[in-house]
């Protein structure tokens, strides 16, 4: 197999591979209709429509309305306000940080900072868009499969330990995916790459200028406080600026792992591969509750994961259009397709791996 970089894809003879050219013009004609339809270049079909848009600023504005009663204590909102943030996020951030709203990148750079609630988004690029979508679960080179390899083992390539033997528990679940986003991509994940300029050891970051650097530290240290400290500030009770310190960010982290975990980390997912760049986006996907309203939304696209890897600049909500015809062409073609009926089913799969790999790998135990 010819490899250009070390890349363990073959790129010799990609653009002549039928399943590619299929996907290709699939998705050219798809946005070819468009374009003509609205009187838009082929490139800025693929980004946000003026529905989406609308979409995204009535999430923003229900999150920001949230936060009076929020910041003032009101009970009931350790849960809503968590909940709009999310769907705020989850419906800008990730879109914003893959160029995939507008065909003006200043719009997706300065709309990435405008709920960076996920992550910094100068770490999100490297992390998510040049780690792991350029080597999803690729021992080694997947940055997402070495988050925390001292509580989960969710790929061969991390060595088993001892305190694997209980990952599949609801406790180390519980655990893990409470605090998976606030403090660990947003806090200890980023401590480590700016101090090693490498994200989990797999994705080398630049050298940053010292302003550069301030600014970020100066952003996560606004995060830490909007998001940690300022209970024990606006709060007259230490143990409800406990609760409203912690609560919020497990309810968010929450909604962040139950949509992202199940996307890659299935029995059917997690250790596939192809030496065909496109071939290997998709079989490492897996979709989820296609056609659901409520999964497409509260996911913000992320159900339809496979058309997302294949066209990962394209706005998600062009996806499910985008869904019929490639599932045809992998069938076409003998690739899987791998699809789940919901969240239930996902979950299932998901923990049904997580549970497989809570053993030491056979070569282990001969």
């Amino acid at each position: 197999m010819t490899q250009l970089n070390n890349s363990p894809y073959n790129w010799d003879g990609v653009d002549n591979d039928t399943f590619t050219c299929e996907v290709k013009r699939h998705v050219n004609e798809h946005f070819a209709a468009i374009a003509e339809r609205r009187g838009v270049s082929v490139n800025e079909a693929t980004k946000a429509t003026p529905a989406r848009w609308l979409l995204i600023w009535t999430l923003v504005a229900a999150f920001v309305s949230t936060l009076p009663p929020f910041f003032s204590g009101n009970y009931a909102f350790l849960v809503v306000t968590p909940l709009a943030a999310w769907l705020a996020v989850v419906n800008l951030f990730h879109d914003a940080c893959h160029f995939a709203l507008s065909t003006k990148w200043r719009v997706n750079a300065t709309m990435a900072y405008l709920l960076p609630l996920l992550s910094s988004p100068w770490l999100w690029y490297h992390h998510h868009v040049i780690g792991h979508h350029a080597y999803t679960n690729i021992g080694r080179r997947d940055p997402d499969l070495a988050h925390a390899p001292q509580l989960m083992r969710e790929h061969e390539s991390v060595r088993w330990r001892k305190q694997h033997a209980t990952q599949a528990s609801a406790s180390r679940i519980f655990l893990v995916w409470a605090i998976a986003s606030s403090l660990g991509l947003n806090i200890l994940n980023d401590i480590r790459a700016v101090a090693k300029l490498s994200y989990n050891n797999v994705v080398s970051i630049g050298e940053i200028t010292a302003i550069r650097m301030a600014v970020h530290v100066l952003g996560r240290i606004l995060y830490i406080f909007l998001t940690v400290a300022w209970p024990f500030v606006a709060l007259d009770s230490f143990w409800k600026a406990v609760v409203f310190s912690a609560v919020p960010n497990m309810v968010f982290s929450m909604c962040f792992m139950g949509n992202t975990q199940i996307n890659h980390l299935s029995e059917a997912c997690a250790h596939a591969s192809s030496p065909n760049f496109y071939k290997h986006q998709v079989v490492t996907a897996q979709n989820f509750g296609n056609g659901s309203l409520f999964c497409y939304y509260f996911s913000g696209g992320l159900n339809y994961q496979i058309e997302h890897h294949l066209f990962p600049t394209v706005n998600h909500c062009h996806l499910p259009a985008l869904s019929h015809g490639i599932k045809r062409i992998c069938k076409r073609h003998g690739v899987p397709y791998n699809h789940a009926a919901g969240y239930h089913e996902a979950f299932l799969a998901h923990l049904a791996h997580t549970r497989s790999l809570s053993l030491p790998s056979p070569q282990k135990l001969q």
